[in-house]
């Protein structure tokens, strides 16, 4: 069964063509345009992971990943943001999400996805 992925990103084109290559990659793709909505998806229904991106509207990325993370400690994350110096303790997050800098190669995002989910099925 394929991996169920959720997706969180405030930019429609951004969000549009993350969510394309990861559904012709096979995996079943949700998606939420802020942490607020990302938040209340994740308590609907099990994600096997969650992509999303460090500046959103309604809860910020750092917010999304301390809920996400204190709801269930053991959900890969990977958070993509375009400015590495706008996290603040980085190391702390570091712990708990991958963190990618945009722009990233889809081939980055492909291998971070299947290297999480590996590590997460054993």
């Amino acid at each position: 069964m394929a991996a169920n992925i959720l997706v969180v990103e405030d930019d429609p084109l951004n969000r549009l063509l993350t969510c394309k290559m990861l559904r012709d990659d096979g995996y079943q793709i949700v998606e939420a345009s802020n942490g607020a909505e990302a938040l209340k998806l994740f308590r609907a229904q099990r994600f096997d992971l969650v992509i999303s991106d460090f500046v959103l509207p309604k809860l910020s990325g750092r917010k999304l990943v301390e809920k996400l993370h204190s709801l269930h400690p053991r959900i890969p994350i990977i958070l993509m943001t375009g400015y590495l110096s706008d996290i603040k303790d980085k190391a702390i997050l570091d712990e708990v999400a991958e963190v990618l800098l945009k722009p990233f190669k889809f081939d980055v995002l492909r291998s971070t996805v299947q290297r999480l989910l590996e590590s997460t099925s054993h």
